[in-house]
Parts: C-alpha cells; sequence; structure tokens
C-alpha cells in the first residue's frame, strides 16, 4: 500500500514527547530525533480522520495493483451466514463472496455470526473529550504560544485518575486533544458511546491541572467537542468460523491509551493480505482463516492488555510496574508483513507431511530428488539415465578394509569377490528444472551387514561415490547419508568406444575404457583389462552361487562440531531395492569386447582434498573384466526409501 507521508493529510515524524504533572512541572522531556532512528519506519503524527481518508482513497484509486475496492454505505448488515459468506443487509439483500472479513467495529454484528451474544463491549470506566484546536488559535494566545513553538511535539499532563494528550497533525496546523478521566464526570452528557461535549463539563474535570491548560482548554470551539465512552471487552475464543473472520475493534476493542487500536486493526489487514496472495484458492480459505486467528490472537490482546494497564489510575503500584520500554519494544519492534508471510511459508511447507530439512534452514525445506520446497514428490518417471558400468574380479581382503564396521563382512568364504566401477548421467531431472549432471563411484558386491540380532542383511557397499553437481552431494550427504564428493566427470565416445574420465581441476585419477561396442554380449563376458592383474589368485573348481543383493548399503557419519573424532551421527543406511520408486526401463544397451580401468592416486599436490581417496581406487586389483556395458533408459527412483538400519 503506497500511503504517502508528505500526503495532503501530511503525516509528520514525531520529534519530542514531554510529560507534565498536574502542577505543570516537567516530569519527562525527551527528544526522539535521535532515539527514534532504531525503528525501520519513522514515527507519525496524523489525525486519525486524515490517516482513514488516506487508506480509504488508496483502497478505492484505480491506480496500482488489483481491482480497485468499493464502498457501498447505508447497507447495514444483519446477518452473516458463515459457511457460504453471504451478508444479509437490512433491506433484504444478500451479497455472497469468497469469504467475509468482519472489521465492523466494537458494535460488531458479524461478532455475533462465530461467538454469539455472549461476549459484548462493556463501559471501562473511562471516557474521552475529543477535539481540535487550530494552531493559530494557540499561537495567538499569551498563555498557550509556547505549545506552538516546537514543531513534531507531544504533551501528556497526567493526573492519578485523568490525562489530557496534545499533539500535533495536518502538518502542524492542528492541535488534536484527547481528555481521558472517569466517566461519571461526563456522564450527563447525553446517551450512547459518542456524544456531544459539554465545555464547562471540560473546563471543570480538568481545573486542577493549571491556569496554562485552562487557558488551553477555552481555546475549544463547542460545537467540535465531543465525548466518548471508552469500550472494553473480554477475550472472544475464536476469531474465525467458516469463510467468515473478524478484524480490528470487532475482535478486539481497544482502549486508547497507547494509541495502538488502529494500528492493531492495521496489522490484522496486514497479516490478512500477506495470508492470501493471488492465486490463493477457495478451498484454501477456511485453513487461511484459523491459520490467520492463530497469528494475530495472542499478539492484539497482549497489547491490549498492555493498553489496560497504561491507562490504569496512577497509584504506587501502577507507577512501579508499568515499564515503557518493554512495551514500545514490544509495540514497534514487529513487522506483521514479515510474521504473517513466514507463517504462511511455514504452513505451505507443512501442509504436505513432514519434510526434509537441511542447511541452511533459515530459508525453509530445500528442493532434492524426494521433495520441492513444499515437501511435494516429484515423478521421475520419465527422466533419463545412460550408465556406463564395468563388473570385474577383484581382492575381498583389499575390500574389506574399507568397510566402516566389523558389522559388514563378504558373504563369499572366499578372497576373489566382485565389484563393479559405474558412471551414471541423469538428465530430464525435474528437481533440476529439467537439467542433469554425472555421478560414479565403487559398488562393492555380495556384502552382507549383521545386525546385533544376529539377522543379515545382503547387498552391495558404496565407500564413495564421486558427483559434477553441488545440489545433489549436498542432498544425498544430508538425507541419505551417503559418501558423496565433488568431481569433474567426462564421458566422451564414438559408436566404438566410450571413455569416462574423473579428475579434479585437470588431475584426472580414474578412466574407465569401453571398447569394441556391440549391440549383443559375448558369452563369456569380456577378457580384457588394461589394470593390476598381479598376483591373481586361481578360483576354486566349483563356485557357489552369487548371493542375491536386496540392496545397497552405505554409512552415515556426521562429526560433532568442535570435538575431534567425534560423531554427531554414525550409523548404516540402507536403500532396499523392492521399495523403489520408479522403475528403471531400458531402453537400449551395447556390451563392450574389451573394457578397463586405469587409476592414479597422484599427490597430495595435485588432489590436495581427494588425494587419499584416489590412491585407495588405485589399489584396488581388477583380475577380470567380468561384464562391460552402456545402458540407457528412463525411470530413475529418488532413494527416498533409504532408512537407517540400527
Amino acid at each position: 500500500m503506497d500511503c504517502s507521508v508528505d500526503s495532503e493529510y501530511s503525516l509528520r515524524p514525531s520529534a519530542q514527547t514531554q510529560s507534565k504533572g498536574l502542577d505543570g512541572s516537567v516530569r519527562l522531556d525527551i527528544d526522539l530525533k535521535e532515539s527514534l532512528k532504531i525503528w525501520e519506519f519513522p514515527w507519525v503524527l496524523s489525525y486519525r480522520v486524515g490517516l482513514h481518508n488516506e487508506l480509504k482513497r488508496v483502497a478505492t484509486s484505480k491506480e496500482g495493483k488489483g481491482t480497485p475496492a468499493v464502498l457501498k454505505t447505508s447497507s447495514q448488515v444483519v446477518d452473516v451466514d458463515v459457511e457460504s459468506a453471504t451478508i444479509t443487509l437490512r433491506d433484504g439483500t444478500r451479497v455472497s463472496g469468497d469469504m467475509v472479513l468482519g472489521a465492523d467495529g466494537v458494535s460488531s454484528i458479524t461478532r455475533k455470526a462465530i461467538v454469539g451474544e455472549s461476549h459484548k463491549p462493556f463501559d471501562s470506566g473511562k471516557s474521552a473529550f475529543r477535539f481540535l484546536i487550530p494552531h493559530e488559535k494557540i499561537r495567538e494566545n499569551a498563555d498557550t504560544k509556547k505549545f506552538t513553538e516546537r514543531e513534531g511535539y507531544m504533551t501528556i499532563w497526567y493526573g492519578d485518575d485523568r490525562r489530557l494528550v496534545m499533539y500535533p497533525c495536518n502538518d502542524n496546523t492542528t492541535m488534536n486533544l484527547v481528555g481521558i478521566h472517569p466517566t461519571e464526570l461526563s456522564a450527563s452528557e447525553g446517551e450512547g458511546w459518542s456524544r456531544v461535549g459539554n465545555k464547562e463539563t471540560l473546563l471543570e474535570t480538568y481545573k486542577d491541572f493549571g491556569p496554562t491548560v485552562a487557558s488551553l482548554l477555552q481555546l475549544t470551539d463547542p460545537a467540535e467537542l465531543k465525548v466518548w465512552t471508552l469500550l472494553d471487552m473480554d477475550r472472544i475464543p475464536r476469531w474465525t468460523k467458516g469463510r467468515l473472520a473478524l478484524l480490528g475493534d470487532a475482535a478486539h476493542p481497544f482502549l486508547p491509551h497507547q494509541g495502538q487500536g488502529g494500528g492493531v486493526a492495521i496489522e490484522d489487514a496486514t497479516s490478512i493480505v500477506a495470508l492470501f496472495p493471488l492465486g490463493t484458492t477457495r478451498d484454501e480459505i477456511p485453513e487461511r482463516l484459523s491459520l490467520y486467528e492463530k497469528i494475530r490472537d495472542e499478539r492484539a490482546h497482549k497489547i491490549q492488555e498492555f493498553t489496560r494497564v497504561a491507562g490504569a489510575d496512577l497509584n504506587d503500584a501502577t507507577r512501579k510496574s508499568f515499564n515503557i520500554m518493554e512495551y514500545s519494544k514490544y509495540n514497534y519492534g514487529f513487522s506483521e508483513w514479515h510474521n504473517s508471510t513466514r507463517a504462511l511459508k511455514e504452513h505451505l511447507w507443512a501442509r504436505n507431511g513432514p519434510t526434509y530439512w537441511r542447511q541452511p534452514i533459515s530459508f525453509g525445506p530445500m528442493t532434492s530428488p524426494r521433495q520441492d520446497h513444499y515437501g511435494r514428490l516429484i515423478p521421475s518417471d520419465k527422466s533419463r539415465y545412460v550408465t556406463h558400468s564395468l563388473r570385474f574380479k577383484t581382492s575381498a581382503t583389499y575390500l574389506q578394509t574399507l568397510f566402516p564396521t566389523k558389522s559388514f563382512s563378504f558373504v563369499s568364504p572366499g578372497t576373489v569377490v566382485e565389484a563393479s566401477f559405474q558412471c551414471t548421467q541423469l538428465d530430464k531431472m525435474g528437481w533440476l528444472g529439467g537439467g542433469g549432471y554425472h555421478y560414479a563411484g565403487l559398488w562393492i558386491h555380495g556384502v552382507q551387514y549383521e545386525k546385533k540380532d544376529g539377522t543379515k542383511i545382503v547387498g552391495s557397499f558404496l565407500p564413495v561415490l564421486f558427483e559434477s553437481l553441488t545440489d545433489p552431494i549436498t542432498t544425498g550427504r544430508e538425507e541419505l547419508g551417503m559418501p558423496k564428493l565433488y568431481c569433474d566427470i567426462n564421458v566422451t565416445g564414438t559408436e566404438s568406444s566410450s571413455r569416462v574420465a574423473c579428475g579434479w581441476r585437470g588431475a584426472s585419477f580414474l578412466t574407465m575404457k569401453l571398447d569394441d561396442l556391440a549391440d549383443m554380449p559375448l558369452e563369456n563376458g569380456t577378457h580384457s583389462a588394461n589394470c593390476k592383474t598381479s598376483d591373481q589368485p586361481t578360483a576354486a573348481p566349483s563356485q557357489a552361487p552369487k548371493p542375491v543383493e536386496q540392496g545397497l548399503f552405505v554409512y552415515r557419519y556426521i562429526p560433532a562440531v568442535g570435538k575431534r573424532g567425534v560423531a554427531d551421527a554414525e550409523y548404516p543406511v540402507f536403500i532396499d531395492y523392492k521399495k523403489a520408486t520408479a522403475t528403471r526401463v531400458a531402453d537400449k544397451t551395447v556390451w563392450s569386447r574389451k573394457g578397463s580401468i586405469e587409476a592414479d592416486g597422484r599427490d597430495w599436490e595435485s588432489l590436495p582434498t581427494l588425494h587419499h581417496i584416489a590412491a585407495g581406487l588405485a589399489e584396488v586389483p581388477v583380475y577380470e573384466v567380468i561384464e562391460a556395458k552402456i545402458e540407457e533408459g528412463h525411470g530413475v527412483e529418488d532413494l527416498s526409501q533409504a532408512e537407517r538400519i540400527e
């Protein structure tokens, strides 16, 4: 909303405030120019009518975004249907909409539709004279002209059971005055909560405030003097019902002692605007209105209670209990726009059930293969993959040194086992805006994990997985516990060969070569491996059948902050193949008649963060290549079935 401070109604910054006693002595005089710099927005002094007219102008103007509001006066509401969002006017006209906002003041009709007749406003015991005096009249009076010498200057005179507040408005051309006093002193001024005041009663009420105040009040125009009964109301149990919500005094009538009634009503409206952005559906209205009540109820009623305390008659007890700094911080150190927009975000994050949270958590859930920002599943059945794989025989005695705990072991009692180097290119990934990335790693096959109860799970173990994009690295490490690291992964090839190269800033440490590609596999697999083959063990005459692998093992490890060698979390994770969220469908497969692996551990200079891992991979012996192929297809699982084993 673009309401200008320098509008026609000239909202001017508050510059100073002064508190005086009955005898006119200054109890407090504060220059606010410096102290107000701690607040994000300026404090301004305004005549309420001027502010109201400016807000009305903006709401009904054709300028700016949105449909202008249409004000229909002389249209008294007599009934509200909260479920259909229909109001009935006194003349019988029925008007329906998506929702009804009951901003109909302290004597609200819409409130009755929510809480019935049981909650009604009552006389607080105080009333208020309200009137304006032109600056010119004050300036022309010798006794009162000092009140116009400083601009933006608020003065408050305090008595034990009454007070007088004065501040300039309308570009310092008018002084606005409010005289709060016991109701019985002006009770004879008429009926109703808004009555014409009597100047003699005004002067009598403040006769003990000294001659200067008397001279000031003598300048009052009797025709402009009003008396308002200050109404209060007990806290209502709810603000919303169906498609109806209350705001402003309809929900929480305010006494004027802190001047917060209008401000809190504007906060209510701000919350409504924040919670109903463009695109909100009709079905969401009851839920959003309930959220609005949850957001606003505590704050509005707390400020309402502060107001009651601020307006209490002064005595030794109330003087000691009133903490102006506490109230100021709570009242002004707040933005309902920011509060409600955050609350809406949290509501939307939670509406689809539990979501994955990971760093940085300040901005809400992170998108990953398993969820979007709002926790919704992201389909991946149309996502594409191309996987280069080379399966080979290798040393069990070496690979078991890569197991994180003694609970991992090989199913086979022998020392020859199988492992695979694999590299997959992903594409058309919904969570990456249709893009993709590469990953490559070492899969150790025929591994079992023995649980504490003695039962065993069989699968492959993944000691390391390299990826070419940071987003899947962080999601996989934090959400799944996978051992992911970054490296450059380049895939090149022709119709007859393909190369996968893993490196870091130009330093290559692992290359997979698949040559002599063909549409059909060899009967006995491939037979060539340019790799470490020394000390190849002799296979037993009769081999046991290969174990059926149920899934993939990884090991989660999170170091404790500030404690070397201590883990915040450390446990095995299992990804069950049977629970995969997407079916992997191979559209095309070609086999290599000649596959090989070349690994180079290099040194700490060329691989300052990866040398130990590259060196460990270079030590993996390749005794015989069993199968080498390239598989292309669609359907990429999100691994959301990953579970902690124990």
